[in-house]
């Protein structure tokens, strides 16, 4: 696991400020910016920041891009806020991705990628 705050300041600015139309985050990538809602959860804070990372590091243009550039980067997320032996033990205790999630603290949406993840191989 990393700390997704050091990790943001690598690849980009991090600003917090209400977002329009229900966005939790957004990446502006011609002015480098990650835009996180000022009103999230610090829970929803780390797990949007995470996914938002991930457009950083691939330069993603345009909100909500395609099917498998916001897979990727709901994957990336996964794999940079759990590590396999706190999920491995945690997923024997709890049989659901929100009880589950609650436990990592995480949100629903970061289980559900990290068992993808799981899946293909590629954590």
């Amino acid at each position: 696991m990393i700390n997704v705050y050091e990790e943001a300041a690598r690849w980009a600015r991090v600003e917090e400020r209400r977002l329009p139309g229900g966005l939790e985050g957004a990446y502006d990538a011609d002015r480098n910016i990650i835009f996180l809602d000022e009103g999230l959860s610090p829970v929803q804070r780390r797990c949007v920041l995470a996914h938002e990372i991930s457009h950083a590091r691939h330069c993603d243009r345009g909100c909500r891009c395609d099917a498998y550039v916001e897979l990727r980067a709901d994957m990336d997320a996964a794999r940079m806020l759990l590590s396999q032996v706190e999920y491995a033990t945690a997923e024997r205790i709890y049989d659901n991705e929100v009880t589950l999630a609650r436990e990592l603290d995480v949100l629903p949406w970061v289980v559900a990628a990290y068992r993808r993840c799981l899946h293909d191989g590629t954590v």
